[in-house]
């Protein structure tokens, strides 16, 4: 199996290295990364650090045009058998491994589980993964088709996503293995931009 890793990025210095640092390169085949318009350091980091990691990918957008158009063009720029996106701002677990060693094809979406920075809980399960809207699972890319983020001003853009994926009614499988650390609750999170009505 080859493994896409995505991530959008933008003024993401803070953290960007740490969720790099996360993706096992053993199984990252690539790892994609969208920066949109960054203004602060990240976009030179992503450059030094692709003279470490070769299969870093760097897209740029040259100027701000939002997540959902970010994970867009790195959707479309995978050419792995499998995606897995992560948000700049978070980190795999260790045991992210676990997961990746799981898929063999047989599935079209895997679901891992989180644990957030203040301590809750996450649990994927069969009753619960259609609610899911957020990055915990790892998605066949035959399986995405035309999937695609959103760019709708009042909802946050994976919920479509995930409602396109689930149209599909795709073959899943709940791994129970907690895998993502979600950086939950941040202020001017993409997430909280939509709660409180921000953005």
């Amino acid at each position: 199996m080859r493994f896409s890793f995505l991530s959008p990025v933008y003024n993401s210095e803070q953290w960007v290295r740490s969720m790099l640092d996360s993706i096992p390169k053993e199984y990252a085949d690539e790892i994609i990364v969208c920066d949109d318009g960054s203004t602060d350091q990240t976009l030179v980091m992503l450059k030094e650090y692709q003279q470490q990691y070769p299969q870093l990918k760097i897209l740029e957008n040259g100027e701000n045009r939002g997540a959902s158009y970010s994970y867009n063009r790195c959707i479309e720029a995978a050419t792995g058998d499998y995606i897995a996106i992560i948000d700049s701002d978070d980190i795999y677990l260790p045991t992210i491994r676990e997961v990746l060693a799981k898929i063999d094809g047989e599935y079209d979406i895997y679901y891992y589980s989180m644990v957030t920075k203040d301590g809750q809980l996450f649990q994927a399960t069969e009753e619960n993964y259609r609610e899911w809207c957020g990055q915990f699972r790892i998605i066949k890319r035959s399986c995405v088709g035309e999937a695609r983020f959103s760019e709708r001003p009042d909802m946050a853009g994976d919920c479509d996503f995930h409602q396109a994926l689930l149209d599909q009614n795709p073959s899943v499988h709940i791994t129970g293995i907690i895998a993502y650390w979600y950086n939950y609750p941040r202020i001017n999170s993409e997430y909280y931009l939509y709660y409180f009505g921000l953005k």
